[in-house]
């Protein structure tokens, strides 16, 4: 199973930064679930990913607003935990104590435990994404909406109604939320008047 993240996948080789101490052996890829200390799980991503570790932790990103700002707020649905795909077999003496890694999930045996990506498939799509890449996604999906808005002297199609599927010409818009509009219908302009809720706009061809 891939996970698009950051142009990375689950299989992916990442190589090492230059220069610092590798912290897996060699060996397939594995995933682990990191503990580390409160409120450090985005400097154990940055430090693992600069040691090529891909790391993520499940967040929920809202906007809150104090005392009249507007600010962008992660919220961390696990806290102390920070989910980490090592290309190779993770060596703990390299991570703990390392940028507020205190440990792992552990078998019984102590062994830290392997998880299986399948498992992480839900708390993956939970990671913390950029916000401007979804403040710049919203903004495309506004653009879009305003392109379907109904105005006057613009091509139109019905999505309801009578006329549902026919296009028409927008003549006027009235205060009533009403549509003057000049349909064809059998091959002949007709005017009439519908509400705006059965319209959608559609853009003119070149």
């Amino acid at each position: 199973m891939d996970f698009n993240a950051t142009g990375l996948s689950v299989g992916d080789v990442v190589r090492v930064g230059e220069g610092l101490a590798p912290v897996f052996a060699a060996g397939p890829a594995r995933w682990y679930a990191l503990r580390v200390a409160p409120q450090r799980e985005d400097q154990v991503e940055a430090w693992l990913q600069r040691r090529g570790v891909y790391a993520f932790h499940p967040v929920l990103m809202r906007k809150v607003r104090r005392m009249g700002k507007s600010r962008d707020y992660a919220r961390r649905y696990l806290p102390g935990y920070v989910f980490a795909r090592f290309p190779g077999q993770a060596v703990p003496h390299r991570l703990v104590g390392r940028s507020g890694i205190t440990g792992a999930l552990t078998c019984a045996d102590g062994s830290w435990g392997v998880l299986e990506p399948a498992d992480l498939r839900k708390l993956h799509a939970m990671r913390k994404v950029d916000v401007k890449t979804k403040a710049e996604r919203r903004a495309a999906l506004a653009a879009e909406r305003r392109a379907l808005t109904v105005s006057a002297g613009e091509p139109a199609l019905f999505r309801s109604g009578p006329f549902a599927g026919f296009h028409c010409e927008v003549v006027e818009l009235t205060a009533a939320d009403d549509a003057k509009v000049v349909v064809t219908i059998f091959g002949r302009e007709t005017p009439a008047q519908v509400p705006v809720s059965d319209l959608v706009g559609v853009v003119r061809s070149c």
